[in-house]
């Protein structure tokens, strides 16, 4: 699973499949759905942020079970960067996108129907809320952050002209993966072979993953073994392999509850 500060918990997507003419409704009181993503992001964010400095009851992931105490001054306290991208965070995050737009739709054009829609997602939006803190805020013990999107160039190769998607992760020197980086589209042309090099990597980071695949959303891994940092890979000349789809990122170590500590609001 993705890092929640990776970004993109939600897209405008989300946002259609629960309110389909959303974008039209949007284009028509000049709303932008991206704008209202980020600031639900930043909502949440600051909601957690809060929530990280107070004590809670952990349960590790396996066999640890729940980790309490009597001293509420030695229970777990987390790190924004940390927590994990979970089903009920993402739809925290959806519904308080659309709890925004509509209470900007309902300013914008004085619609009592989208003032019920406001009201009806801002009650969602605190149901979400509290699911996330009945069944835990998930958190990385360490976190890896999502790479940004590796450079990208050719070199001599008897392959013929490709068109490609590309992907990397980072790894960490226990095998865990980060989610992958935002999707680069390449072209490349006759007698030319792919070259993909990562960028400056976190701290923690011991190795890392290319993905290529032919279509958008299609993600394989290409190298066998990890690769080392400082390194790029280089397509081979059987062009794209036919590895592994790549995955959600790394799970959580544990799961953290703090219901009576959120900021309310």
């Amino acid at each position: 699973m993705a890092l929640f500060t990776d970004g993109d918990v939600s897209t405008p997507n989300d946002l259609v499949g629960y309110e389909a003419d959303i974008q039209e409704v949007g284009s028509a009181a000049g709303i932008d759905l991206a704008v209202k993503l980020e600031l639900a992001h930043e909502e949440v964010g600051a909601q957690l942020d809060a929530s990280s400095r107070r004590p809670g009851n952990v349960y590790q992931s396996g066999s640890g079970g729940w980790q309490t105490t009597s001293g509420e001054a030695a229970l777990a306290r987390y790190d924004v960067s940390q927590i994990v991208v979970t089903p009920p965070l993402k739809l925290w995050v959806t519904f308080q996108a659309l709890t925004l737009f509509f209470r900007d739709a309902h300013t914008r054009r004085a619609n009592d129907k989208y003032l019920a829609k406001w009201r009806e997602y801002g009650e969602m939006a605190k149901w979400a809320r509290e699911l996330l803190l009945q069944t835990g805020i998930g958190l990385a013990a360490n976190p890896i952050p999502r790479p940004r999107v590796p450079e990208i160039d050719s070199v001599g190769s008897t392959l013929g002209p490709l068109s490609m998607f590309v992907r990397m992760t980072w790894l960490d020197a226990e095998g865990r993966e980060s989610a992958g980086s935002a999707e680069k589209a390449v072209k490349t042309l006759s007698a030319k072979a792919l070259r993909v090099t990562p960028k400056a990597p976190p701290a923690g980071v011991t190795n890392w993953n290319v993905y290529v695949g032919q279509s958008r959303g299609e993600a394989l891994k290409q190298n066998a073994d990890p690769l080392p940092l400082g390194s790029a890979w280089v397509m081979t000349e059987t062009g794209i392999e036919p590895g592994a789809q790549i995955g959600d990122g790394q799970p959580a170590d544990m799961y953290l509850t703090a219901p009576r500590y959120l900021q309310r609001g």
